[in-house]
């Protein structure tokens, strides 16, 4: 069985309500996806979800773990 991890990146801006971007990125490994997350100055926000704000803007990371057969 192969797991990777899929992350979806959705940019919102305090000004409107709806989502202005979203961007997937696929990681083989856990420890890759975090060092990601890390490096781009993203905090836990719960489980599957990550935040980063920036001036106005907010982006919201939301990871999920696919196992293939």
């Amino acid at each position: 069985m192969t797991k990777f991890y899929m992350m979806n990146i959705s940019k919102r801006s305090d000004d409107s309500e709806g989502e202005e971007m979203n961007q997937d990125k696929v990681f083989e490994k856990k420890s890759e996806l975090k060092e990601f997350l890390i490096n781009d100055g993203y905090i836990k926000e719960s489980k599957d979800q990550y935040i980063k704000m920036h001036e106005e803007t907010i982006y919201i990371a939301t990871v999920e773990k696919i196992k293939v057969k």
